[in-house]
């Protein structure tokens, strides 16, 4: 199963470093890229159906370090 997630900074600055940072993830499928706005980061992945999956957890805790919350 796919899921979609996006993430709103106040900095185009942070906003890139969430980006470069996520892509390094190990998640199955990983698609990120600038949302809506220079301010927005958009991440697609693949959930791992067979165990727990702690991306979504993992993106959000990374995206409040940088001062960022899921849109």
């Amino acid at each position: 199963m796919e899921n979609s997630v996006e993430f709103k900074f106040d900095t185009e600055m942070l906003a890139y470093r969430f980006l470069n940072t996520v892509k390094h993830i190990d998640a199955d499928g990983l698609k990120v890229k600038f949302g809506r706005t220079d301010h927005h980061v958009a991440i697609r992945y693949r959930y791992v159906v067979s165990e727990f999956d702690s991306t979504l957890s993992t993106l959000d805790d990374l995206a409040r370090e940088l001062g960022g919350e899921e849109v």
